[in-house]
């Protein structure tokens, strides 16, 4: 197909991207350690990882799942932790011993960890310490073996590398801590074949709001593509050796799991790890002392570090480019990221299906912050609308996706795998996005949250950005509701900066900026509105 934007691309960013160069993902923390063994590569709580250590304490832990568990490749492993180094060590040492990760939140209950393991038939859970009693219960019920990870082991870390090896293989020790698998794992020689390119990777799991989730296989060749494609397309904003990333959003979801922990450890940048997203002190307190270059997150998440007056007073210089994925940036407040950090707050559109990044801003562009970029390399994105026609520019239709990043299908979801793709190969997104002629795609809204007000299609997307561009609003929602006349109305959730703020005033403010059927018909007040772990607001909850 014709790639238009192609155009748009800075001067050295390709067209296609070449997977010729690795065979795994493990090589990728692999080459990196042996070309700069000393540099950093994982900061969390102030425990500082070199590279060489965390490729040593990895395949560590490899070790100690091929030769102590004794698991054959293709083993389902779960990692059940917030933004530690413990999983970082993990996630690379089940890549390398050719098995695969499952990643679970660790504020899951019990019920949704027991579905995850026994859907993906894991056989290890590691969890985190906080995560202990839900995991254990869990775990037990399956005959999966629980590995618990703690925050007295990261003061351990960087000191084990350089202990003496341990006299005898303490497998039992193993069983309870991560620390111990790891020291029952040092020193010990496993089999050292190559992982397949096309080996599965992650068991990624995710469309959970109508039943239970369904994982999205991705292999090896998935996740490296879209490494290389993002490794590709920041080259002109980051590049050398001093680029520092933190990862605010937590690795076991798609975004940071690719755009932080993967492209770190694949391009040698230092990684500042915030286990809490919402503590915004620690946040703080931390970019003061990295001056991180790199910074992803969600509209959420850039409004509330707006708002919090130390990160005001933060030293921007250095940050060469921001990313809002996830949820759609509203235009204010790429604006007043813009106005405060003087580095522009640029949009990204993914999924998990496709791990994840699909579109993104070219570097060094401005004036484009309502949509959110064009495809990345090696990236084939069509519009489509009800019949599978594809649109004209500037028409609303449902964006399809094709590229090397992209998955096969579904963990044993044969039927859903079959419908999420067209005939000619292209998955299917569920979202409606226009594209201009330029190729640049803007986010409408996702098809299944559009509304119907006496026939007109309204999408809540345009609704929430007009009532966020009202000075006394700090977040908002809208949803529809049941209408006798209309069929279906417009009402908007809001937290207020304000607290003399009406809904006559909203309404008022509203009918300024919208044509009469947009207008919503009912306003409610809240304190907070509620959230995904990576701070998108959740209409469904809502609803």
């Amino acid at each position: 197909m014709q790639r238009k934007w192609l155009e748009q691309y800075p001067i050295g960013v390709p067209a296609d991207i070449e997977l010729e160069d690795y065979g795994s993902i493990a090589d990728f923390l692999t080459r990196t350690a042996a070309a700069y063994p000393a540099r950093t590569a994982l900061c969390c709580a102030d425990v500082e990882l070199d590279f060489a250590t965390m490729a040593e304490l990895s395949e560590a832990f490899a070790a100690y799942l091929q030769v102590i568990e004794r698991l054959p490749r293709g083993s389902r492993v779960a990692l059940m932790m917030p933004n530690v180094a413990q999983y970082s060590l993990a996630l690379f040492g089940v890549l390398s011993a050719g098995m695969v990760v499952v990643n679970l939140n660790p504020h899951y209950t019990e019920r949704e960890v027991r579905f995850h393991l026994e859907d993906s038939g894991a056989t290890i859970l590691i969890a985190w310490e906080g995560a202990e009693a839900v995991a254990r219960a869990a775990a037990s019920e399956l005959n999966c073996r629980l590995i618990l990870a703690t925050a007295d082991e990261l003061a351990k870390l960087p000191s084990l590398r350089s202990a003496p090896p341990r006299t005898h293989g303490n497998a039992e020790a193993a069983q309870t801590t991560f620390i111990a698998a790891l020291e029952a794992g040092r020193h010990r020689s496993r089999p050292q074949s190559p992982v397949s390119p096309d080996a599965i990777a992650f068991l990624q799991y995710t469309g959970g709001t109508t039943g239970n989730p369904k994982a999205a296989v991705l292999t090896h060749r998935n996740a490296m593509a879209n490494v290389l494609q993002l490794s590709a397309w920041l080259r002109p904003a980051l590049d050398g050796a001093d680029v520092c990333v933190v990862t605010v959003l937590p690795m076991y979801h798609i975004m940071a799991l690719t755009g932080n922990c993967l492209l770190s450890a694949a391009r040698g940048w230092k990684n500042v790890l915030i286990p809490d997203p919402r503590d915004l002190s620690t946040l703080v307190e931390q970019w003061r002392k990295h001056r991180f270059s790199f910074f992803v997150g969600v509209n959420t998440l850039f409004n509330a570090l707006m708002d919090f007056e130390p990160f005001g007073r933060l030293d921007f210089e250095g940050l060469a480019y921001t990313c809002g994925a996830g949820a759609a940036v509203q235009p204010i407040v790429a604006e007043k990221w813009r106005k405060l950090t003087g580095c522009a707050l640029s949009g990204g559109y993914g999924l998990t299906e496709a791990s994840p990044t699909v579109c993104m801003t070219p570097v060094g562009v401005t004036g484009r912050e309502q949509t959110v970029g064009v495809p990345v390399s090696s990236t084939e994105v069509k519009l489509l609308d009800d019949e599978g026609h594809e649109v004209k520019a500037g028409t609303p239709g449902e964006i399809v996706v094709k590229g090397p990043q992209v998955m096969g299908g579904y963990w044993n979801r044969a039927e859903e795998t079959q419908s999420s793709f067209t005939p000619d190969g292209f998955v299917r997104t569920g979202d409606i996005a226009v594209m201009d002629a330029q190729g640049y795609v803007t986010i409408v809204d996702r098809k299944k949250d559009l509304v119907l007000v006496s026939g007109f299609n309204v999408y809540p997307n345009e609704i929430e950005k007009v009532v966020a561009s009202h000075p006394d609003v700090s977040e908002c929602a809208c949803i529809g509701v049941q209408d006798a006349k209309t069929g279906e109305a417009l009402k908007v959730f809001v937290v207020a900066r304000n607290s003399r703020l009406t809904a006559d005033a909203l309404q008022t403010w509203c009918r300024e900026n919208l044509t009469s059927y947009k207008v919503p018909r009912q306003f409610e007040f809240r304190q907070a509105l509620p959230k995904s772990t990576v701070g998108k607001i959740l209409r469904r909850a809502l609803r």
